[in-house]
């Protein structure tokens, strides 16, 4: 089951899974709204806390992605295209990538993320 750790100070999210979960994920994002439910881990270390679950929505007001966190939940909102090139983007990881790589999802790095958004590392686990 998937897993969303965050780090509290630093705004860090590690969302971690295997190679069909976070392909799940990724076509689960294609959808116009959704959530799920996430494996919770009682021992997060590094991180200062385990997250419950991830809830997205589709919205057209917005044209980047938003990745924040809000209580014990990972929201993630914005346009279409936005939401689907963050989907390509975790199906692209879970595709190529091999089981010690990780990938950095954040606005410097990617201009669809809206500013503000927490930083998100995509890693298997």
């Amino acid at each position: 089951m998937l897993q969303v750790l965050c780090s509290g100070e630093t705004r860090e999210l590690k969302l971690s899974g295997t190679c069909r979960e976070l392909h799940a994920l990724g076509q689960l994002l294609r959808g116009e709204a959704g959530s799920l439910d996430l494996s919770e881990n009682r021992h997060p270390f590094p991180y200062a806390r385990s997250l419950s679950g991830i809830a997205f929505r589709e919205d057209p007001e917005h044209d980047t992605a938003s990745i924040v966190t809000e209580d014990q939940i990972l929201r993630i909102q914005g346009r279409r295209e936005a939401l689907d090139l963050l989907a390509d983007n975790i199906e692209g990881f879970a595709t190529e990538g091999d089981a010690s790589d990780h990938c950095h999802v954040d606005s410097s790095t990617y201009d669809y993320i809206a500013p503000g958004s927490d930083s998100l590392v995509i890693a298997f686990r």
